[in-house]
């Protein structure tokens, strides 16, 4: 019995996203459960799921105008066996690499590869954290993918001097901390884990796609 339901689970996983496709979403990263506080509440596969950890991006529209809105989805999959602790902070999101901590979109004019970047007098770099605030954590399960909207202004996009063309855009996460666990005074047993478990990376890059601004598009009404 217990077989034949473990058989249905994993044939649910597999045909889901393409009987629904807008489940290959997800739910959205921001609301993902924060961790339980505490060196006693993570799961020793976590450690397994330390290099399964990947990062998509996807535009909803490839085609926009010189004062339209950029929105970019930001999909995390976790295709480990075991939860996967992200600290993650959409309002942070910075439009540069430049190898701060969060998450980062660099972008590129084509065909030249020239890359343009908010300057850092405009948009400073994000704290370095070695400790995390319970509500920045996000608990990813394993098998399980969430994916973030992130919208930016006309106003934001023109701190990067874009010109009407044709770009290219990763995403880029970087996470150099486990988290410092705090260990409330007076606690009388010793915790199991020594850190918050945060997922590590020094670079997880996504694929890339291409988009252009201020372009008129291909179909042309009738008559036009």
């Amino acid at each position: 019995m217990v077989a034949v339901v473990f058989a249905l689970v994993m044939l649910l996983m597999i045909t889901l996203p393409q009987v629904a496709p807008t489940s290959r979403f997800g739910v959205p990263c921001s609301a993902l459960a924060h961790p339980i506080p505490g060196g006693n509440n993570q799961s020793l596969l976590a450690a397994r799921s330390s290099s399964a950890l990947q990062l998509e991006i996807d535009l909803p529209r490839r085609n926009i105008g010189m004062n339209e809105d950029l929105v970019v989805n930001i999909t995390f999959n976790n295709t480990g066996v075991g939860p996967v602790t992200l600290f993650f902070v959409p309002q942070e999101t910075l439009l540069r690499n430049d190898g701060a901590p969060g998450l980062s979109i660099e972008i590129t004019r084509l065909p030249d590869r020239a890359i343009f970047s908010e300057p850092a007098t405009l948009r400073p770099p994000n704290p370095e954290r070695q400790s995390f605030p319970v509500e920045t954590l996000h608990v990813l399960g394993p098998r399980q993918r969430c994916t973030e909207s992130i919208t930016f202004s006309p106003a934001r996009l023109s701190n990067l001097n874009l010109q009407a063309g044709n770009y290219a855009m990763r995403a880029i996460y970087r996470n150099r901390f486990p988290g410092i666990l705090n260990v409330p005074p007076g606690a009388t047993a010793t915790p199991i884990f020594n850190t918050q478990g945060v997922y590590v990376t020094s670079e997880l890059s996504s694929n890339t796609v291409e988009f252009s601004i201020g372009l008129v598009s291909q179909a042309q009404p009738l008559g036009g």
